[in-house]
């Protein structure tokens, strides 16, 4: 099997490998290719996956340093993380989206939609390169939006993307805390959701050991639920954001008699804007001066960490180390349970994973078109992707995700054509504001703001918010 990280440089690939590589007989005689353009970082992860304790069990080729078509040539998976255009011009378009009173965010937003813009022809490229070296293998994309980039590639070329949310797990806390009371990861839930990606909704036949999920929230979250003792793990700051989305996804569940699948913020505000989302409109935002500072800092401390990480390359390395028993050696753990390994061994035939990804519906959710981009519960294994059953979005929400899923899908297809009229009826699709002075004058101060980071064609589309 051969595996290719894009991005290669990224430090937590470092366990991710280890835990691909403890997997009998996955990576036997195969490859693990570390591509990127900062050659020295990715060269850095190669060598500490070279004396992992793993990599001397096992025949496997680790490599960095390519191009990218020697990289992708021959590929059976293709992992993807980046962020395009930059972190300090995405921090001006959420500024600008939180002004003008809209939801700031790299997902279900006016920002999200250019940081899809701007991140979209990277995946494009990437995909018709593979088209050319490796047209089985599949494209996995961390890069957010997800869904619009999963749209993108699955809709316009032969490459199957899987759009995957870093945040696919978050309901095993979510439901342990609302329905259990207790701070754990449990991932023996049997979920079947549909919706978007950070706007999914957990469907009647949902269980937890044999028990229906809606009716152990019918028992338990009465008007005698409290909040769960939360564990010292977290920083006092993430506590109050879990106490806060707990509250949130009790009263989601007592307005509407549905569970939200996870408790992402800019697809919760969607259901409440007035009580979710306008606290954080109001809160004062960082000057220009300040986001150049942070950014500077954000180099910095990227540096600082590269400085840290290379360290450790010369000389061995004692066992604790690779137990990752301290803070300064946590980067060293095996991360068995990642998102990644799970892929990997199931589309290197090692077991079947249940999942909610983001890809065209394809007949799995009934009431949308077989090419709109839905998250939906699916199950991977080495014969491909088949949907989890048959699963229908709650009416109440029918059209608002009917509305986002459209919005994201168009998106996807400006980007394939970088034709102006179709991001124009994308934007237009976005359901907060439709079609107001507001939106209207937001899109195109995003448009101007994203300036040189997008297709120079979507340009043109601001003479449509023009009439």
């Amino acid at each position: 099997m051969k595996i290719v990280f894009v991005g290669g440089g990224s430090h937590r690939y470092l366990g991710v490998a280890r835990s691909i590589l403890a997997t009998a007989g996955l990576m036997e005689n195969g490859e693990i290719n570390l591509y990127d353009p900062a050659v020295s970082r990715a060269e850095a992860v190669g060598r500490l996956i070279q004396k992992s304790p793993e990599s001397g069990l096992i025949n496997c080729t680790i490599r960095w340093g390519t191009t990218l078509d020697e990289a992708l040539e021959g590929a059976d998976v293709v992992f993807v993380v980046l962020m395009a255009g930059g972190r300090k011009n995405h921090g001006l378009c959420e500024s600008l989206s939180r002004k003008a009173g809209f939801i700031a965010s790299d997902q279900l937003s006016p920002s999200g939609a250019m940081l899809a813009l701007k991140g979209g022809p990277i995946l494009m490229d990437l995909a018709a390169r593979m088209e050319r070296l490796c047209p089985q293998a599949w494209l996995i994309d961390f890069a957010n939006p997800v869904a619009v980039l999963s749209a993108a590639v699955n809709n316009h070329t032969k490459i199957r993307c899987l759009g995957v949310c870093e945040g696919y797990a978050n309901h095993q806390w979510d439901l342990t805390r609302l329905l259990y009371g207790k701070d754990e990861q449990w991932n023996d839930y049997e979920i079947r959701c549909a919706g978007v990606n950070h706007l999914s909704f957990i469907l009647p036949g949902s269980s937890h050991c044999g028990r229906d999920l809606y009716e152990l929230a019918s028992e338990r979250m009465n008007s005698t639920w409290t909040l769960p003792m939360l564990s010292d793990r977290w920083s006092e700051g993430n506590k109050d954001n879990i106490a806060r989305s707990l509250i949130i996804l009790s009263r989601l569940y007592h307005k509407f008699g549905a569970l939200v699948f996870s408790s992402e913020g800019d697809g919760l505000a969607h259901l409440d804007m007035e009580n979710l989302y306008q606290p954080v409109i109001e809160t004062i935002e960082p000057s220009a001066d300040e986001m150049q500072r942070a950014d500077a800092q954000g180099v910095a401390q990227r540096q600082d960490a590269d400085a840290k990480f290379g360290a450790w390359l010369d000389g061995p390395l004692e066992a604790a180390v690779w137990r990752g028993e301290t803070p300064e050696t946590a980067i060293f753990r095996r991360v068995d349970e990642d998102v990644m390994v799970k892929i990997a061994r199931a589309l290197g035939g090692e077991e079947e994973l249940a999942i909610a990804t983001s890809f065209p519906n394809r007949g799995a959710v009934r009431g949308f078109k077989e090419r709109t981009v839905l998250e939906y519960s699916q199950i991977l294994g080495p014969q491909g992707l088949r949907a989890a059953g048959e699963m229908e979005v709650p009416d109440v929400f029918q059209g608002l995700i009917g509305a986002l899923a459209t919005h994201q899908t168009l998106l996807g297809d400006a980007i394939a054509t970088c034709d102006p009229r179709i991001l124009f009826e994308a934007l237009y699709n976005y359901p907060v504001k439709q079609d107001s002075a507001a939106s209207k004058g937001l899109w195109r101060d995003l448009i101007a703001v994203a300036g040189d980071t997008i297709p120079a064609e979507f340009a043109k589309t601001l003479d449509y918010f023009c009439t």
